[in-house]
């Protein structure tokens, strides 16, 4: 299986631990009931942050923070679930630095020249979900506005912050 580096935040504390513990994969799987292979795929970030009730039993058996544990893998499924929003957001168009965002489209507020066509050539990649949450460098979620605000950070590029507003995100839910 391909690294798609989904749970990076939960898999470099559940390792650290892990290690720090002198415990093996077979070791942690038989005190925290999960088998060694989901969790050899956890820590590698071939797999999704596990649910709360494997992270509780995963910091118990590592006698590890459970709020550490439990900030690393809501931090790594929220940046999957935002990654995917901005994905299906992203393809629905429009995107650029005019675009009203209530109007369903991504508004461009700051970023390097050509922004648009970057955007664009990432949205179209099979593995643009993966990738826009690898450049996650912030997320700004405005509830009562419905908007998101996120920042993708890049290869020495400066980074592109976008708005993109609830609506849209549904509306290409529902294509």
């Amino acid at each position: 299986m391909s690294e798609t580096r989904q749970g990076m935040r939960f898999a470099a504390a559940l390792r650290a631990t892990r290690l720090a513990a002198g415990l093996s994969y077979r070791r942690l799987a038989k005190a925290s009931g999960i088998s060694h292979s989901f969790l050899s795929h956890v820590e590698k970030g071939e797999r999704r942050a596990p649910p709360a009730k494997a992270v509780i039993a995963l910091a118990d058996a590592l006698e590890a923070n459970r709020t550490t544990f439990a900030l690393a893998a809501i931090a790594d499924r929220a940046g999957s679930d935002v990654a995917t929003a901005m994905v299906l957001a992203l393809r629905r168009g429009p995107v650029g630095r005019e675009v009203d965002p209530t109007e369903g489209g991504v508004l461009i507020e700051s970023g390097p020249v050509g922004a648009e066509a970057n955007l664009d050539d990432l949205a179209d990649r099979d593995d643009a979900v993966a990738e826009i949450e690898r450049r996650l460098s912030f997320v700004d979620l405005q509830l009562d506005a419905g908007l998101m605000r996120l920042g993708l950070g890049g290869a020495g590029d400066d980074p592109i912050v976008l708005l993109v507003s609830a609506r849209a995100e549904q509306g290409a839910a529902d294509d």
